[in-house]
């Protein structure tokens, strides 16, 4: 981070540097990486591309000065009509860098909807300011703090259906698509399961669960795990639909909504009867 704070006083085009996730949210050990948004001075779109390029172009050049690397991947990133490019550098001491590039205004968008990033490097604001991305200076969290009553009903009735494709695919044999729905069904019980118990970000699932008490985990978690084997990976399957029906409870119990419960019940008798 030092180095890239070095780069951006260095370069004229950089506006920009946060960095977040496990890093923004005081959750980091020596195993994470950095994971960085670049801002530059663009016009957004294909617009700015060539100026976004550049400053991309800039950060690779730099890499070597960082840290002794091992391979780069860079590649364009996120929906069509944005133009943002992403670095990632793995580094030969296992440290690592997941860095997004894009145009300044575009960075400064998104900001609201990544409430974990925090200001390193601001040209327009305050450089070197750290606080959190909604804003330099701002103590408030943006909007994706919040869980909406419709958020949780989706992720409740995601899980059923992960759990209705994990029955189908016992029935017809085919043992890794029954097990890989299991393991999508989990990640709506996580993110149900940090809403709940009122983890900063729920939709990261699992890591926001650990971060907020890594001792407090679902009820009987650990029965949904199952091996590649069919009558395992159908108790997992009936002992996922009972967490899910806990944790969609209590995560509704702190955001009042309308719980699937005709697809729980339905989801619930078809894992029974075989």
């Amino acid at each position: 981070m030092a180095g890239l704070l070095d780069f951006c006083d260095t370069t004229p085009s950089v506006t920009s540097l946060l960095v977040g996730c496990s890093i923004g949210r005081g959750a980091a050990d020596a195993l994470s990486d950095v994971d960085g948004a670049l801002g530059v001075a663009a016009d957004l779109g294909e617009a700015g591309a060539q100026q976004v390029r550049e400053g991309e172009a800039g950060v690779v050049a730099a890499l070597p000065d960082l840290g002794r690397l091992v391979d780069v991947l860079r590649h364009r990133y996120g929906p069509a009509d944005r133009f943002i490019l992403r670095i990632f550098a793995q580094f030969a001491d296992h440290s690592q860098l997941d860095l997004t590039v894009m145009a300044d205004t575009e960075l400064r968008g998104s900001t609201d909807t990544h409430p974990d990033f925090i200001w390193l490097y601001d040209k327009v604001g305050h450089s070197g300011h750290a606080g959190p991305a909604g804003g330099p200076g701002s103590a408030e969290p943006g909007p994706a703090y919040a869980v909406t009553a419709d958020q949780i009903r989706e992720w409740a009735f995601l899980g059923w259906c992960a759990l209705i494709d994990a029955d189908k695919y016992l029935r017809r044999g085919s043992l890794w698509e029954a097990h890989n729905r299991l393991h999508h069904a989990r990640d709506h019980i996580w993110a149900l399961w940090a809403a709940a118990i009122g983890a900063l970000y729920p939709w990261h699932g699992l890591s926001q669960v650990l971060d907020h008490d890594p001792g407090h985990l679902p009820p009987d978690i650990g029965a949904t795990v199952a091996s590649l084997d069919a009558a395992d990976l159908r108790r997992a399957a009936v002992a996922s639909a009972a967490v899910l029906t806990n944790v969609s409870g209590a995560a509704a119990l702190r955001w009042p909504t309308r719980l699937p419960s005709a697809m729980a019940d339905y989801v619930t008798e078809v894992l029974s009867t075989r």
